[in-house]
């Protein structure tokens, strides 16, 4: 018996070429689109907000000859992506609002609501089962490596899941959508934030007032004034425009006090320890710390991990910029072990 699934469909390349290799290998294929906000209160132009992208999914169903549905979470997106995205940088964090959509709105709502038991999207991530449990690891290209994304997973969600495209090259990825003759084979990829047109800045103002404040020195030596705290994140270098004979760079951000603490010594943007709260093991279990790295960026590379005590990752060596409200996620070697949302630092060095 054919057994069916849903493809997860953006509009893109990539969950398209998703759909073409689940129907060579024999599924039930059929496309869903979540409409998960108002492309025209966001201030999205037609060509380019989210009912374009479902028109676009819609014409790729059309001609692979599969169904395509639109399956409405904006009531859950509005609640647990933009409420949180706006309150994060209201307390001064600067928040990875992918990392939380996809455990709560692609694998939560969405997947809850389709009519078939399987999902496949068109992530690049290689997933094992080894023994009963689903291991995630790293896409051989690691310049399109998605795992840093899927921390928040769980096992019954990666049971019901598949990722057609492994290990391809994005280059063949393009190629099988040509030889289709999908309108999407040369489609740009898509943007960090699907829920904002321009800059986050701008978004941001539609929900509350910047209120300028003081920028002072790690000493507490006030320098000038910044023009509202969310224009700024840790490690930043630029936008402060103060006459300063040396770089200066972000250090914290106070919310409580709105205040913007720079320093002009790159050095104290070190640090060897950070909590970490709403932790994630994809296996349900914490992982032996042997072998164990941490990456506290999207782009960033691993760092090796000494210990995890409690909530608190203790690190072997410092490392700049570890940003409140950004992800850290846990690897041993390719394998993605879980993940949490960083919190506190301690003290830069």
């Amino acid at each position: 018996m054919t057994k069916s699934i849903t493809v997860a469909m953006s509009g893109g390349v990539d969950s398209s070429a998703a759909a073409i290799l689940l129907l060579e290998q024999g599924w039930d294929v059929r496309g869903a689109t979540m409409r998960h906000f108002d492309s025209e209160k966001m201030g999205f132009s037609h060509e380019e907000g989210l009912e374009a992208s479902i028109e676009r999914a819609q014409e790729v169903c059309r001609i692979l000859g599969i169904p395509h549905s639109v399956i409405d979470v904006q009531e859950e997106f509005n609640r647990e992506i933009i409420d949180y995205f706006v309150k994060e940088y209201q307390i001064g964090n600067t928040p990875n609002p992918c990392t939380r959509c996809n455990p709560l709105i692609k694998w939560g709502a969405f997947l809850n609501r389709l009519d078939t038991e399987f999902m496949a999207t068109g992530h690049y991530v290689t997933v094992r089962e080894e023994n009963g449990l689903y291991h995630v690891h790293r896409a051989e290209d690691r310049n399109r490596d998605q795992t840093y994304m899927l921390w928040g997973l769980t096992q019954e969600m990666l049971r019901r899941t598949l990722f057609p495209l492994d290990s391809l090259p994005k280059s063949r990825v393009r190629e099988i959508a040509k030889q289709h003759e999908l309108p999407v084979h040369d489609s740009p990829d898509s943007q960090e934030n699907c829920f904002i047109p321009g800059d986050y800045r701008d978004f941001l103002r539609q929900y509350f007032d910047e209120k300028p404040g003081d920028i002072v020195l790690h000493d507490g030596t006030v320098i000038g004034r910044h023009k509202g705290l969310s224009l700024y994140t840790i490690g930043q270098r630029r936008g402060m425009d103060l006459p300063w004979s040396a770089p200066l760079y972000v250090l914290r951000i106070d919310a409580a006090a709105n205040r913007l603490v720079v320093t002009d010594n790159p050095d104290r943007l070190a640090t060897d320890r950070f909590e970490i709260t709403q932790v994630n093991w994809l296996d349900g279990i914490k992982p032996e710390i042997d072998d164990l790295s941490v990456q506290i960026r999207y782009n960033s590379k691993p760092a090796p991990v000494k210990d995890i005590v409690e909530s608190e990752v203790i690190l072997e060596q410092p490392v700049r910029a570890v940003t409140p409200g950004q992800s850290a996620v846990f690897y041993r070697g390719t394998r993605l072990l879980g993940g949490g949302i960083i919190g506190l630092t301690s003290d830069r060095i």
